[in-house]
């Protein structure tokens, strides 16, 4: 993900001085969006394979509250960022708010890396 939006931060970056419309940003949403697929269901089959069954509806609410949380915070964060530059024009409230975008994916990405790398056994609720 983080690969896919630094590609559209450089897409923008480009062309920023002609309007070529929305096609050169095609490429990196498709990888961003591809990241997001590839990251979801691993990451929620990972961290429910950690819970005992009984308590894996309350795990799954969790989850999802987190999920859910955290998506609110990024995005409040990134707006904040981006609007607060917004009267520099928004190339520059872009090229100041992407790199807090990337950021943050990165260090999703190094906090995913110390998640087990396969699910546990013996949590069927014995």
């Amino acid at each position: 993900m983080a690969g896919g939006f630094a590609w559209v931060w450089s897409a923008v970056a480009d062309a920023s001085a002609t309007h070529t419309g929305a096609w050169p940003l095609v490429p990196g949403l498709a990888v961003a969006g591809a990241g997001l697929g590839f990251l979801v269901v691993p990451l929620v089959n990972v961290v429910l394979s950690a819970v005992p069954a009984d308590l894996a509806g309350g795990a799954s609410g969790i989850f999802s509250t987190a999920q859910q949380f955290g998506g609110a915070l990024g995005a409040a964060i990134v707006g904040t960022v981006f609007f607060g530059h917004a009267d520099e024009g928004l190339t520059e409230a872009l090229d100041t708010a992407m790199p807090w975008v990337t950021g943050g994916f990165l260090l999703c990405a190094a906090l995913c890396a110390l998640l087990p790398r396969r699910a546990t056994a013996g949590h069927s609720g014995d």
